[in-house]
């Protein structure tokens, strides 16, 4: 008589034989006992017809895990316009997405470099550059919501503006090109030809649509139990950015779950506790990002990060995705 078993004893007994290997019966062995009786196949069929178990498995899994889904979140950052990855590397999330987080360094503000250059990206280029940059990818992906973080490299403008502008000037301008982009709108001057053209700010462009543009001018933006973190502070250890990142936020705000860090350039992620950990890599041109050309850094990784969360903001590991491009 063929011995009734049940989901979750295939789903265990096919992740003990082929994943975990502690399954110590053989192929032949199980053969009867997966299959019901009389059914002695050899080691070679029995395993093939494992691993297909093992693929609907993965699928009903995933299946079960996306209808707890309440919020989809991408994560995109370090873009350095315009030295970016081109928009078609995330046309497959079009329609996929609640919330949109661009998680800093969107423009890379090259003019302000402290860095040597051989030659200079005017910092009005930059900004109609990443404003149509981030309009194309809104209204490919289609979010609900956008979150935009500020990142190290935006910062270089209010930084280079400090350094040369009396404090009575520096009260009137941005502090970020995001500010204008986003929330203020700005003007380019065509001195030449004494014209200018306006351009409106994200936040209105989208409001007839429906969609909101958040930018506060903050270096991290949480979404449900997540944080997303742009800092000034670097580490060349892996996770250790976000290592930093998570004790700061433990004594500033501990109802989160998870931390995805942007800034290093690096792919990673790691569970310390209840805590997870992300290090969402790049979206730039890595051959075009030379900098640190010469200091043995480690080399930069492109990637970014894919979120499943709950109806309480939870994240849901099993529909997130650390995308190593």
């Amino acid at each position: 008589m063929s011995v009734i078993i049940t989901y979750q004893e295939v789903k265990n007994l096919v992740e003990n034989k082929l994943i975990n290997k502690t399954e110590t019966r053989s192929y032949e062995e199980l053969s009867e006992y997966l299959f019901g009786e009389g059914q002695c196949f050899n080691e070679s069929e029995v395993r093939k017809r494992m691993y297909g178990m093992k693929r609907l498995i993965e699928i009903i899994e995933n299946n079960k895990a996306s209808a707890d889904v309440a919020t989809r979140i991408l994560s995109l950052s370090d873009f350095h316009i315009p030295f970016n990855l081109p928009l078609e590397t995330f046309e497959e999330y079009s329609g996929k997405v609640d919330v949109l987080v661009l998680n800093g360094d969107i423009e890379d503000c090259q003019s302000c470099s402290k860095f040597p250059k051989k030659y200079r990206v005017n910092i009005d280029e930059e900004m109609v550059m990443t404003r149509t940059f981030i309009i194309n990818l809104i209204n490919m992906i289609k979010p609900k919501t956008v979150y935009i973080v500020k990142g190290n490299h935006e910062y270089r403008l209010g930084r280079y503006l400090s350094d040369r502008l009396n404090e009575d000037l520096l009260s009137i301008m941005p502090e970020t090109p995001m500010d204008l982009i986003v929330n203020e709108g700005f003007n380019v001057r065509d001195y030449i030809n004494k014209t200018k053209i306006w351009y409106t700010p994200l936040a209105d462009v989208y409001k007839e649509q429906g969609i909101d543009i958040v930018y506060t001018g903050e270096w991290y933006a949480k979404v449900g139990k997540t944080i997303f973190v742009h800092p000034l502070t670097y580490s060349t250890a892996m996770l250790k950015t976000t290592e930093k990142a998570v004790n700061y936020f433990l004594r500033t705000d501990r109802d989160f779950d998870c931390i995805v860090l942007a800034h290093t350039h690096k792919l990673g992620s790691y569970i310390q506790g209840d805590i997870r950990m992300y290090e969402q890599g790049c979206l730039c041109d890595l051959s075009k990002i030379t900098y640190r050309d010469g200091y043995l850094t480690i080399p930069q990784q492109n990637g970014f990060i894919y979120m499943g969360q709950d109806k309480e903001g939870h994240i849901i590991d099993d529909c997130t995705k650390l995308v190593n491009l």
